[in-house]
């Protein structure tokens, strides 16, 4: 089931895993960490640091700048424990961190792409990381940016781009768990992608693994890694995300497929689109300017709406 990305595997000795959308993916690196303890491989657990506008009011992702009692690793890049915070407020990577007792790594995508990359490649040869794993809560990395439910497209692009510039792979974890992209779609996508030789292989989030972090998940504010565990578990049903959307859940999504990134990137215009942006406002514009509304857009006119002035 998992030839490809098992030989893969055998010959990486390090690496670093990135909740590449913000908010609550950090917490999707956990299931890819523990199929990756098969193959001895040592993690370093890392994310984008976005806690969405139920959390904190301010619009957009943090800089590292803004999180207080963090590790300053370089210009994009900072060791989160489990005191980080912003404004009295624990961070999901914070939280992340006090699970597993170690500094976990926070990820600024508000220099754009051309500094998140040049401060991956320094983090990367700085620690050893033989490989760099973008861990997809959902699935909406493989989107192309004409779907109905595609919503939150900034912060994928831009770490996706950065991801193409080095020795990596996408770890889709969820199969739909975000409400974005239908399952109808990822199976399409995944199947187009396979054409061209880019699928390595796939895992299941076991109900043993489940079990051990469950109570963690369930006080995190998270749905799209929360559904891969109580799918795991033997739920099938609906869940409601986003307020809004409602999935389709069953084991199906408590499958990991780890796919290679130079293919999504090949199908997919949005890593391109956001190539070479150097700020995260340049990034935003550029999807703009092909039609794209982000997450960046809905946070703004929600504070516009129902913050500004308190």
């Amino acid at each position: 089931m998992y030839v490809k990305i098992a030989k893969l595997l055998k010959g990486i000795d390090r690496a670093l895993l990135i909740g590449m959308g913000g908010g609550g993916d950090v917490v999707s690196t956990l299931p890819v960490a523990e199929f990756f303890k098969l193959f001895d491989v040592d993690c370093i657990h890392g994310g984008v640091i976005w806690e969405r506008v139920a959390r904190d009011r301010k619009p957009g992702p943090l800089s590292i700048e803004e999180i207080d009692n963090c590790k300053t690793v370089n210009n994009c890049l900072a060791w989160i424990n489990s005191e980080s915070n912003y404004r009295d407020l624990k961070l999901i990577a914070s939280q992340v961190a006090e699970f597993l007792n170690c500094e976990v790594l926070g990820v600024d995508i508000t220099k754009g792409e051309v500094g998140l990359t040049k401060s991956l490649k320094d983090f990367v040869e700085r620690e050893g990381v033989d490989l760099v794993v973008g861990v997809d809560a959902g699935g909406d990395s493989l989107a192309r940016g004409y779907e109905r439910g595609l919503h939150s497209p900034l912060a994928d692009a831009i770490v996706l781009s950065s991801l193409s510039k080095l020795n990596s792979i996408v770890a889709v974890v969820g199969f739909g768990s975000d409400g974005e992209l239908t399952r109808d779609e990822i199976e399409i996508y995944l199947s187009e992608i396979a054409r061209m030789d880019g699928v390595l292989g796939a895992s299941l989030i076991t109900c043993d693994f489940a079990d051990n972090v469950a109570s963690f998940v369930e006080g995190v504010y998270t749905t799209a890694s929360k559904i891969p565990i109580v799918a795991s578990r033997g739920y099938c049903g609906r869940v409601r995300v986003w307020d809004k959307n409602v999935v389709d859940v069953s084991i199906l999504n408590a499958l990991i497929f780890y796919v290679k990134t130079d293919v999504i990137c090949k199908l997919s215009s949005l890593p391109k689109v956001v190539e070479g942006s150097v700020d995260l406002w340049d990034a935003n514009k550029r999807l703009h300017n092909i039609g794209l509304r982000t997450e960046l857009d809905y946070e703004i006119e929600v504070f516009e709406r129902e913050f500004k002035g308190t």
